[in-house]
This record gives C-alpha cells, structure tokens and sequence, in this order.
C-alpha cells in the first residue's frame, strides 16, 4: 500500500495531489500533509481546464513531456491521483522540494 503523497509500483510512480482550482496563481503550495501536495491553478475546473493545467504545471516542474504524466483518478475532483513514467518516487519528491 501506498504511504504519503509519492508511491512507486510496478506501473511506475503514483503522485497524490489535491487542486486548488480558480486560484490568483499557479503554484505549488509549500504545506504537503502526509498524503497529498496542495496544489494552486489558476484555470477554472471546467471542461478538463484545471486537469490540462496541472499536467502541463507538474510536466514543467519534473522537466518530463506532458505525455510521461497521467491522470489516473479524481477526472471531476479536487483530489486526484497521477501516473508518472520515468522518474523514481525519490526523485520526484526531489524535483518538488525544490
């Protein structure tokens, strides 16, 4: 099972983030509890808006394409889980503390 909000399985590294969708501006918020990164987007949660926002966001912050990112669950929810293809559970906490 999975613990905190980065988990590596056999299909690769799981992220767990809760969106803040509407926000003033794009950003990774610094408070990360022990399952989730709060993340701020400024696109509305509308018609994939905020969904398309955040791959783009986390794409441009692990320096991966957007097409090595994938959301798995929470399509129409503020909580979602993503997929990420090529960086270790390690380095993606790593990439995100920065």
């Amino acid at each position: 099972m999975d613990a905190g909000p980065v988990w590596m399985s056999e299909k690769g590294t799981f992220l767990r983030v809760i969106v803040n969708p509407n926000s003033k501006k794009s950003e990774l918020v610094a408070e990360k509890n022990l399952d989730s990164i709060s993340i701020n987007l400024v696109s509305p949660a509308k018609e994939g808006k905020a969904n398309t926002e955040l791959v783009k966001r986390l794409s441009k912050l692990l320096k991966i394409s957007t097409s090595s990112i994938k959301l798995v669950t929470g399509h129409k929810s503020r909580e979602k889980i993503l997929l990420i293809h090529g960086l270790s559970a390690e380095e993606v906490e790593q990439k995100l503390s920065q």
